[in-house]
């Protein structure tokens, strides 16, 4: 069975920033321009999700005022991306450019669906992370 970002995609993408982020390490990387475009649309009231499967609810859900002072200019690369992954085990959001890296904790954005504004219902009560690793 798809998860619930995979089944809900097309409707979450017109208020939110989805990516996909399957692999083992959740590595995945943000445009500024997609930023930029979400930003004009909703100010900082969106979420950047990264949807670490398909068939399993296991995304992160950061709400964009939250996170804006962490996405920041001197962190994007050469592509004008914000490169990144998420450490599982402690459930850390890590980014970096230029050989240097910061980090921010992210456990309580583990399947926190209650924060995507204009989601589908019903929203999904997700599995603890330690089912998942």
């Amino acid at each position: 069975m798809p998860s619930y970002i995979t089944l809900h995609r097309e409707t979450l993408e017109r208020r939110h920033y989805v990516i996909d982020a399957t692999l083992d390490t959740m590595f995945f990387n943000f445009w500024e321009g997609r930023f930029t475009h979400y930003i004009g649309l909703y100010h900082y009231d969106f979420c950047l999700v990264i949807n670490g499967s398909v068939t399993t609810d296991h995304a992160f859900i950061l709400p964009f005022k939250d996170f804006r002072d962490f996405f920041t200019h001197d962190y994007l690369d050469a592509r004008h991306r914000w490169v990144g992954n998420i450490r599982l085990h402690d459930e850390v959001i890590v980014i970096s450019a230029n050989a240097v890296s910061k980090e921010k904790p992210a456990f309580e954005f583990h399947n926190a669906f209650h924060l995507l504004q204009d989601a589908p219902l019903p929203l999904p009560k997700g599995p603890d992370i330690s089912e998942l690793i």
